[in-house]
């Protein structure tokens, strides 16, 4: 009796413990490449070993043998063991083929198959060649860095934040251009490429990039607190006061009665990640910051070559605001000048124009900024256009840093 007794434990045991192999086979063939910091929609994991799905919510693991995908209403946000950032937008399949952190500075290699992405990179760099996106027209490599990339219509968007990417174009049907770098390393920090591999350098970010929301609405799973998910502050500002700056002394008569209405301020907030470091480190400063200091401005006008770039940007991080702002360039019709002013809050910024002119004609436009670098740069585009004659435009880009 005790042998059938020890026969029947020795095939349970076999039974349950090819059962627990089957229930969770990703913990013998994978490795855990990071975690789901926020899910909204349907948000799905695919083992490619499997097939085997799982749907991820907040604190979900995501693994090296996975391709992450997001329905048509989905979002989500990843963090990676090196503690790099990546945001998915709808419609997205991420696949992870490699995610290593080791003494050397670790490997990656992902595939983004479809859809759309924004990161900020981790520990994991790619001086060494050790980081890889590939992409329907080739692969990304990057030294340090903040950019958004997305496959859309046949053709890959692209617009780099802050660092350099590298793209190599050598899955185009065409054969493609040879390595092309943007951002800081490059000639410009925004383009496309279509499926033959040709580059379009662009000044402005992509408008076909899908936005990505950085609030934590109440859709979003999971209902308990996550360190690592911010959720955006929509403050209201107090407008009874303005502080002039010394670079406005010559427009003040023209400008104050616009700039004191502080039209534009309300809730609507800029695309961004909600990283969690910005926010505290946004959360921390106090006083006032003048970001005066052009590291780069690419510009161009209907109306031909721009000369004579100057913007400055007072923050004023005690309100969470954009104080005042001012733009102003020249081209052959004369002088464009902008002023503007906004809101700051945990993730970035959101700016708008109150008053815009070319020459002697009343014009108006746009301004977007965001800070990268900590809080010491800020990064952002422009677009402008008479109001009588709305064919006479001008647009750019710039980085901003204070002095």
């Amino acid at each position: 009796m005790n042998s059938n007794l020890t026969l029947l434990n020795e095939k349970q045991l076999c039974t349950g413990a090819l059962l627990l192999s089957l229930l969770l086979p990703l913990s013998v063939s994978a490795a855990q490449a990071g975690k789901t910091i926020m899910s909204r929609g349907d948000v799905v994991a695919t083992d490619t070993a499997t097939e085997a799905l799982r749907n991820l919510k907040r604190r979900s693991p995501v693994y090296d043998v996975d391709i992450v995908n997001t329905g048509a209403s989905g979002q989500a946000q990843l963090r990676m063991q090196d503690g790099a950032l990546i945001a998915l937008k709808a419609q997205t399949q991420l696949k992870i083929d490699e995610y290593q952190q080791g003494a050397e500075g670790g490997s990656v290699v992902m595939e983004l198959i479809s859809g759309g992405l924004r990161t900020i990179t981790g520990e994991i760099k790619g001086d060494k060649g050790n980081y890889k996106l590939k992409t329907p027209v080739g692969s990304i490599g990057i030294r340090g860095t903040h950019y958004e990339v997305e496959w859309k219509n046949n053709e890959l968007f692209l617009a780099v934040w802050d660092g350099t990417i590298e793209l190599d174009m050598s899955n185009a049907t065409g054969g493609g251009e040879g390595p092309v770098l943007l951002g800081k390393g490059g000639d410009f920090s925004f383009a496309k490429v279509n499926q033959s591999g040709t580059v379009t350098s662009l000044l402005k970010p992509p408008s076909e990039l899908s936005s990505i929301s950085s609030t934590v609405s109440q859709s979003a799973q999971g209902s308990e607190s996550d360190e690592d998910t911010v959720a955006i502050s929509n403050t209201e500002v107090s407008t009874s006061t303005q502080t002039s700056l010394p670079f406005l002394a010559g427009n003040v008569s023209q400008i104050v009665r616009d700039v004191s209405q502080n039209e534009f301020i309300n809730e609507q907030e800029l695309d961004s990640l909600g990283v969690k470091p910005l926010s505290e480190l946004i959360a921390e400063r106090s006083g006032s910051a003048a970001y005066s200091v052009l590291d780069r401005i690419d510009a161009i006008s209907s109306l031909g070559a721009v000369s004579s770039v100057n913007m400055q940007m007072s923050v004023n991080f005690d309100r969470g605001t954009v104080e005042q702002g001012a733009l102003s360039f020249q081209d052959s019709g004369g002088e464009w000048f902008a002023a503007f002013n906004g809101l700051i809050n945990q993730e970035g910024m959101t700016l708008g124009v109150n008053f815009a002119s070319h020459g002697q004609n009343l014009a108006t436009g746009t301004i977007q900024s965001q800070f990268t670098n900590g809080l010491d740069r800020l990064t952002g585009s422009f677009n402008l256009q008479e109001v009588e004659n709305p064919s006479v435009v001008a647009q750019g880009a710039f980085i901003l840093s204070q002095p």
